[in-house]
C-alpha cells in the first residue's frame, strides 16, 4: 500500500512539474517576443552542473543566435525563468542611461541577515543602494585616488624586484606576477596592510582571494538558488560567500578597526573612509559595522580579479603585437625622463597611448561578460508594441557587443588606434561597456585604471614580453564564472631591458 501512495505521489508530482515547465516556456511566445527554445529542465543554460549554471559567456551564444536571426532583443529561459536578451545598443542606452529609473536593480542576491558579504553595494536594490552609493562616491574622487598613487607605486616597484630576482626569469607566470602587485596594492589601500606577496607566497590576503572564486558543488547549487529564485533563497537563508572568506574578512576588519581607533590612526586609504562614515553623527550619513565589513571586502576581491586579469589579458597582447608594445614603451620612457625618470601621478596622466592601450583590452577582454538589469516597472521597449514586464532580467551580452563587425572593424584585432581622440567620437556610447554605463557603472573605475596604469608602466620601463612556446593560443576560458577568466594561466618569456 505504502508503494502505490509514493508512486501515486511520485507521478503526481511528476505531472506538476511537467505543467509548471510547460507554462513557464510559453512565457515568450505568449507575448510574441522571438525566443531560442528551452530544453527541460535547464532552459538555455548549458546544465545545472555547476559548470553549466552561470550565465557568464553563454550570453556570447545567446548573442550570437539572435544576431544571425537580425533580431535586436530576444528572449531565453534560465531554467524556468524568462529574461531578455538584449543586442541593440540603442536600447540598451535607454535600459542603462535614458530610461535608468526603470532598470535601478543588477536583480543580485543578497541575504543581509544570513550572509552579510553579499550585501553590498553591487547588490543592493532601490533607495537602500542609492543612499549607499552617495555615501561611497566621495571615497573614489581624483584626489582620494591621487592620495593613494605612491603605494601603488611602491607595490609596482615591488613586482619589479621580483621579476630581477626570479631564478628562471627567461618564463614568468603572469597571472602569478599580476595577482601579487594587486593584492599589494588592495590590500594596502584597502586595509593599510603590506601584504608582501612577493615575499610570501602563500599570504593569507591571496589564498582568500583565490579561495573566493573556487566554486564547489554545495556552493554552486546555493549560487543556483540564489541567482534564478533569490526570494525563495532568502527564506531558506541561502549563502554565497565562502565560509572561511566570510570569517577572515570579518575577523580582518574588526581587528583592524580596533587597532586604529585604539592608537589613533588614520591613514589615506578606502577603510579608513568606511571608519569615518561608521562614526558620522549623522545617522543618514553613517553606515554600521556590516556595511563596513560589506563594502570592505567588496573592495578587495572585486579589485584583486579584475585588475589582475586586465593587467595578465594586456601583457599578453602586448607580446604578441610587439610593435604595439614598443610604441607603448616609447611614450612611457619619454614621460618618465621627463619627470625626472620616476613614474608619477601627473605623468600617467599624460601617457594617453597606455590608455587606448588598456582601454582595446578591456574591450578585447571585458571582464564582466554580461551585464544584468531588472526591470522595476513595465516598460514598453521604444519604436515597438513589446512591454517588458516587472521583475524581469534583462541580459546585455557585453562579450558579444565588444566582438559585433557591425560595431567594431576587424574586432578580433587588437587595435588601440580604435581609441584615439579622433576614432573615439564614433563610438556608440553603448558599445563599449566594460566597466557599464549610466547611474551603476562601477563606482571604483578609476581607481582600478590608475592601477592597471601603474603596473603596465612600470613593467615596460623595465622589461619586454615575448610569447613563450608555452603560452597557451588562442585563449580558452572558464565556463564556469561570471568574470571572463582564462582557463589556464599565461606564461610569457620577459627580458630586462
Amino acid at each position: 500500500m505504502a508503494y502505490i501512495e509514493f508512486g501515486l505521489l511520485l507521478v503526481t508530482l511528476i505531472i506538476l512539474v511537467w505543467f509548471y515547465f510547460k507554462q513557464a516556456y510559453s512565457y515568450w511566445k505568449n507575448k510574441k517576443i522571438p525566443y531560442m527554445e528551452p530544453v527541460f529542465p535547464y532552459g538555455n543554460l548549458n546544465s545545472l552542473l555547476p559548470r553549466g549554471i552561470f550565465i557568464g559567456l553563454q550570453s556570447k551564444k545567446y548573442f550570437d543566435e539572435f544576431k544571425k536571426r537580425n533580431l535586436k532583443y530576444g528572449g531565453v529561459y534560465a531554467i524556468a525563468t524568462p529574461m531578455l536578451v538584449v543586442n541593440d545598443v540603442d536600447i540598451i542606452k535607454d535600459i542603462l542611461i535614458k530610461d535608468f529609473s526603470h532598470f535601478t536593480n543588477r536583480g543580485f542576491y543578497h541575504n543581509q541577515s544570513g550572509d552579510k558579504m553579499s550585501s553590498n553595494l553591487i547588490t543592493q536594490e532601490g533607495q537602500k543602494w542609492k543612499t549607499l552609493r552617495c555615501k561611497f562616491t566621495p571615497t573614489f574622487t581624483s584626489g582620494k585616488i591621487k592620495a593613494m598613487f605612491n603605494t601603488m607605486s611602491k607595490s609596482a616597484k615591488n613586482m619589479i624586484e621580483f621579476l630581477d630576482g626570479h631564478e628562471n626569469k627567461e618564463v614568468v607566470n603572469i597571472n602569478y606576477l599580476s595577482e601579487g602587485y594587486t593584492i599589494d596594492v588592495i590590500g594596502d589601500n584597502v586595509f593599510g596592510l603590506e601584504c608582501n606577496s612577493f615575499k610570501d607566497p602563500e599570504t593569507m590576503f591571496r589564498k582568500m582571494a583565490r579561495r573566493n572564486f573556487q566554486i564547489d558543488f554545495i556552493l554552486a547549487a546555493n549560487l543556483c538558488l540564489a541567482i534564478y529564485y533569490p526570494n525563495l533563497a532568502r527564506k531558506l537563508g541561502v549563502y554565497i560567500t565562502n565560509k572561511d572568506v566570510d570569517k577572515f574578512f570579518t575577523d580582518l576588519v574588526k581587528e583592524n578597526l580596533h587597532y586604529r581607533e585604539t592608537n589613533n590612526i588614520r591613514r589615506p586609504d578606502f577603510f579608513q573612509s568606511l571608519i569615518d562614515l561608521k562614526n558620522h553623527n549623522n545617522p543618514k550619513e553613517s553606515i554600521d559595522m556590516d556595511e563596513v565589513t560589506a563594502q570592505t571586502f567588496l573592495f578587495f576581491i572585486a579589485g584583486f580579479e579584475t585588475s589582475s586579469s586586465t593587467i595578465m589579458f594586456c601583457l599578453y597582447e602586448l607580446s604578441r603585437n610587439q610593435e604595439i608594445q614598443e610604441k607603448l614603451r616609447k611614450e612611457v620612457k619619454k614621460v618618465v625622463q621627463k619627470y625626472d625618470g620616476e613614474i608619477t601621478y601627473d605623468g600617467i596622466k599624460e601617457m594617453k597611448y597606455l590608455g587606448q592601450v588598456i582601454d582595446e583590452t578591456l574591450r578585447m577582454y571585458p571582464l564582466v561578460s554580461t551585464l544584468a538589469r531588472v526591470c522595476t516597472k513595465n516598460y514598453q521597449i521604444n519604436g515597438t508594441d513589446d512591454v517588458i514586464e516587472k521583475d524581469t532580467t534583462i541580459l546585455i551580452p557585453v562579450v558579444g557587443i565588444h566582438k559585433d563587425p557591425d560595431l567594431w572593424v576587424n574586432p578580433y584585432k587588437f587595435d588601440p588606434e580604435r581609441f584615439n581622440d579622433e576614432n573615439k567620437q564614433n563610438i556608440h556610447p553603448c558599445a563599449y561597456l566594460p566597466f557599464g554605463e549610466g547611474p551603476r557603472n562601477c563606482i571604483a573605475m578609476s581607481y582600478g585604471l590608475m592601477q592597471v596604469k601603474i603596473g603596465i608602466a612600470t613593467l615596460l620601463s623595465s622589461y619586454r614580453f615575448y610569447l613563450s612556446p608555452e603560452t597557451k593560443q588562442p585563449l580558452e576560458f572558464q565556463p564556469e564564472t561570471f568574470l571572463l577568466l582564462p582557463t589556464d594561466d599565461v606564461v610569457l618569456k620577459v627580458e630586462k631591458l
